[in-house]
């Protein structure tokens, strides 16, 4: 298999140092290209072919946001993380609309910025928790051209999964059983291409599949 490609984008000498010491550290990725500004990335993603583009969001020039646009704008088969000391809702959706599969926070350990770089390059959307939350809560930045292809029954799961029900509340409601609910789950989950439960309703919520109650009601 290929060594994924990760582009780094941080206005930081020190961090952009730090972050290509954490990635080449695991074999299967390689940096290919560093920029201290969006201007700067955008004139050089295209001699770098990178397959992720790791992004701060606050930097002096055009910013992560409009970065992120423009990035995906020209280079639509990117997948640009976000990595950011930062989160307010405006940035957050902004990103997110934008098309970024990825938000961490800076405070995030090695090992599992790590494994979300490796979620993001097996197609998954992986988000920091509380950014996951907010998402979910404020039900979303608005919908996305992308139709995953759920059943009608796939998406009365995930309509109940995105309120956090369980198996056997789902099933219950439902009127069908645990292990059926079970595998309805696990094809949503590659039908979104998440890892998790949280992944599929913040993806849901994201690309407008599903609209969640106001808070308050069950």
């Amino acid at each position: 298999m290929s060594q994924v490609r990760v582009y780094i984008v941080d206005d930081h000498e020190l961090v952009r140092y730090a972050l290509r010491a954490v990635v080449e550290s695991d074999g299967d990725m390689l940096v290919v290209g560093e920029a201290s500004s969006g201007e700067e990335a955008l004139g050089d993603i295209e001699r770098a072919t990178p397959d992720i583009v790791l992004l701060d969001l606050r930097m002096p020039g055009i910013g992560g946001v409009e970065t992120c646009r423009r990035l995906l704008e020209s280079w639509p088969d990117l997948r640009v993380v976000v990595l950011t000391s930062y989160g307010d809702d405006d940035e957050v959706f902004g990103v997110l609309t934008a098309g970024a599969v990825g938000y961490i926070m800076k405070d995030t350990s090695p090992d599992a910025l790590l494994q979300a770089l490796r979620g993001v390059a097996d197609g998954q959307t992986v988000l920091d928790s509380d950014v996951a939350r907010r998402v979910i809560d404020a039900g979303g930045p608005g919908p996305a051209p992308f139709d995953p292809g759920l059943s009608e029954r796939e998406t009365d799961v995930l309509t109940l999964m995105a309120r956090g029900w369980s198996n056997r509340r789902i099933a219950r409601e439902l009127w069908i059983t645990e292990p059926t609910v079970k595998s309805h789950v696990s094809h949503i989950l590659r039908k979104l291409k998440v890892a998790d439960r949280t992944g599929a309703a913040v993806e849901a919520v994201r690309l407008g599949i599903v609209v969640l109650p106001s808070a308050g009601s069950d």
